[in-house]
């Protein structure tokens, strides 16, 4: 049976909006992370590369009834966790005593957060099994490559214009300290979510992990940049 084109391409862009929007806003949130064409590169080509793979994975572990996907979240929503935790609280330090970053600290958050964000992908697979009813299998396959390359897009979008505002308000210091602390309470978000939803198995809501992550990341830098009497500012640029 044929399958119309402009059904195909919008349902698919639909599910990559979808899966897209939280890469999008932990783009913009590890901006000044992601200064170096390296670590730039890492992250859109592995966040368009898990967002590509794990929809894919879902879709054959449903099509196939192969259930090993609750035996594996709870070692996912710790190994993100872990990464995150390491990296705020290296960041936190950072603040309080400045000295050299190292690449090597942020490859280990950029990994981190790319499984944290591209968990949920893996789900949209047993969605995608009911989609795809009465598609031809070009079309199935291709939808998969359509999203990932959506989610790569969005990423690249979210990073261009993340750039263009940290540079206008680069030299305001409480503009600085806003960003700080939206940027991690992003990231803690993730670090949040993926240990309470896939380790404890716990049902919560969005917007109560992002709350109580945004209080504990306020509370956190305040006691981080009094140590700094007037640098925090610099560091940020500098970052």
């Amino acid at each position: 049976m044929d399958y119309p084109l402009f059904d195909f391409v919008v349902a698919s862009l639909l599910m990559g909006l979808g899966i897209g929007v939280d890469v999008a806003v932990a783009t913009a949130a590890r901006v000044k992370q992601l200064s170096t064409v390296r670590l730039a590169t890492i992250w859109i080509v592995g966040v368009s590369f898990t967002h590509t793979i794990f929809p894919m994975m879902g879709y054959l572990l449903t099509y196939f009834s192969i259930q090993v996907q609750p035996a594996i979240e709870p070692f996912i929503g710790l190994l993100a966790f872990t990464c995150i935790f390491y990296y705020l609280r290296s960041e936190l330090m950072e603040l309080a005593h400045p000295k050299t970053q190292g690449d090597e600290r942020q490859l280990m958050v950029t990994l981190g957060l790319i499984l944290a964000v591209s968990w949920d992908a893996l789900w949209s697979g047993p969605a995608k099994s009911a989609q795809v009813i009465g598609w031809p299998e070009l079309y199935v396959w291709g939808s998969f490559l359509l999203v990932g390359a959506l989610v790569s897009i969005l990423a690249i979008l979210s990073l261009s214009f993340a750039v263009r505002v940290q540079q206008s308000f680069s030299q305001i210091r409480l503009a600085n300290w806003f960003s700080l602390w939206v940027q991690y309470s992003v990231i803690g978000y993730f670090g949040l979510l993926a240990v309470l939803r896939y380790t404890f198995n716990m049902n919560v809501q969005g917007w109560q992990v992002f709350t109580l992550s945004s209080g504990l990341i306020a509370v956190a830098l305040m006691f981080a940049t009094p140590k700094r009497s007037n640098g925090l500012g610099e560091q940020v640029t500098d970052s």
